[in-house]
């Protein structure tokens, strides 16, 4: 859970680069649905562009909060409330479900799962 938690604190100061230390390089990591953030991302690089995309379309607003974390040996479930705000003032107030797996303190597969998938496509629409 302390991988997790400094990830996590990582992605809500707006730090991808102190998040790669959490982070295997050969990672797989889907947002899940349609939208313009979806899809699958593979190595670091890959997840840490997508996640800059993420900051970017949201000015760095986009912030998660557990809620429920699930732990197994070497997998993570949690449900967090997410939000964020677009430049042009659409808003996102939303729970998502993720899904994490480590290897040796790694992360090293991922899924972002958000519970209304078209809220979650709308906010990050053009």
């Amino acid at each position: 859970m302390a991988v997790l938690q400094a990830a996590l604190d990582a992605f809500n100061r707006n730090d991808l680069e102190a998040l790669k230390n959490y982070v295997d390089k050969n990672i797989t990591y889907i947002i899940r649905g349609q939208g313009k953030v979806a899809g699958t991302y593979r190595g670091q690089e890959a997840v840490a562009r997508a996640l800059k995309k993420v900051k970017e379309l949201t000015g760095g607003t986009m912030f998660a909060l557990p809620e429920v974390v699930l732990m197994g040996e070497n997998a993570v479930m949690a449900y967090m409330r997410v939000s964020g705000q677009r430049p042009d003032g659409r808003t996102y107030d939303q729970y998502q479900a993720y899904l994490y797996r480590f290897n040796q303190g790694k992360l090293v597969e991922g899924q972002t799962i958000p519970v209304d998938q078209m809220a979650f496509e709308q906010f990050f629409q053009d």
